[in-house]
């Protein structure tokens, strides 16, 4: 009787011993699926538009980095081994593509599957020179290597199609905050649409004057909403112009009679106001938002104002 008594303990003894362990691997495998869902995601963001496309559609959900700082020329920027070691950590890396990052080349094959790159998806247009800068001594290196046109963000539509991508990649590695994104999208879908409602009053202007530009960046907008802009230079803002190219564009602002000149925010502004005090015109600001600086952008400022703020210049420089 006391054998069987022993052995009924010892079976009973067995049994708690068992579920213990049970529970406790099932709460082990628990914590390790969740885990991934508490952490957030990494993800890198080439440039400031993209930058501010991913910040309005994540917001605090991801920790969001900018690779190329703020008020940095992008078309020549060099990556530093320290970004490129902090990139292995990236969950994704969002860039423009179509030859804007030139460094993107020198990225480890490690990163290939984290490396989105969206303007090669949304319907990029092939490279047209609309340059005056002819000479064969002043070769834009950029423009060499380039088959698409890569200031691709200018069209608000396009803009959109880009978001769109980045809202998909971001959900399918994050589900846990897809709502969240979602919603975010959909402001920010409105907000383009928007845009893009607001600058068909540039397009319904009939007769509209051509621009002069100092780089060759605003093809999209020529190609959404009728603007013919002529550029002093190629397709990077650094190239030197020739003489012949300069005194093109001032016989150009008599014919048109042009009122008004534009440089960019990172090109050589002294090229443009010297063609503008020889012309007796104006010269101001259009923006590529390439280059936001940090005091920009603690002031408010993000690409929906800048590009609000070229519209406005745009439609009084093609009256």
């Amino acid at each position: 009787m006391r054998k069987k008594t022993a052995l009924v303990s010892l079976f009973i003894s067995f049994i708690i011993i068992f579920t213990a362990c049970s529970n406790s691997k099932s709460n082990t495998n628990d914590e390790l699926q969740t885990a991934p869902n508490d952490k957030k995601l990494n993800v890198y963001a080439s440039f400031y538009p993209i930058y501010d496309f991913t910040n309005k559609i994540a917001g605090d959900k991801i920790n969001l980095n900018l690779i190329i700082p703020a008020g940095a020329e992008p078309h020549h920027y060099e990556i530093s081994a320290k970004t490129m070691a902090e990139l292995e950590e990236a969950d994704l890396i969002f860039l423009n593509g179509l030859e804007f990052e030139p460094w993107a080349t020198s990225l480890p094959e490690s990163l290939s599957s984290k490396i989105v790159n969206l303007g090669e998806q949304v319907n990029p247009l092939p490279y047209k020179e609309h340059s005056h800068n002819h000479d064969e001594n002043e070769v834009d290196n950029f423009h060499s290597h380039s088959e698409f046109d890569p200031h691709i963000w200018l069209d608000p539509i396009r803009a959109l199609d880009m978001s769109s991508i980045i809202y998909d990649n971001l959900s399918k590695l994050d589900s846990l905050n897809k709502s969240i994104y979602e919603n975010n999208f959909k402001l920010l879908q409105n907000e383009f649409k928007k845009l893009d409602s607001e600058y068909q009053e540039l397009k319904n202007i009939e007769n509209k004057k051509e621009v002069i530009v100092s780089h060759n960046a605003f093809s999209y907008l020529s190609d959404r909403y009728g603007v013919e802009f002529h550029s002093v230079s190629g397709i990077s803002p650094e190239n030197e112009p020739s003489l012949k190219a300069l005194s093109e564009i001032s016989d150009l602002v008599k014919k048109e009679d042009i009122k008004v000149l534009f440089f960019e925010e990172l090109a050589n502004e002294k090229i443009i106001n010297t063609l503008a005090d020889e012309t007796n015109v104006d010269s101001d600001v259009l923006y590529t938002i390439e280059g936001m600086t940090e005091e920009e952008i603690d002031d408010g400022e993000d690409y929906f104002s800048k590009m609000r703020l070229n519209l406005t210049k745009l439609i009084i420089a093609v009256q």
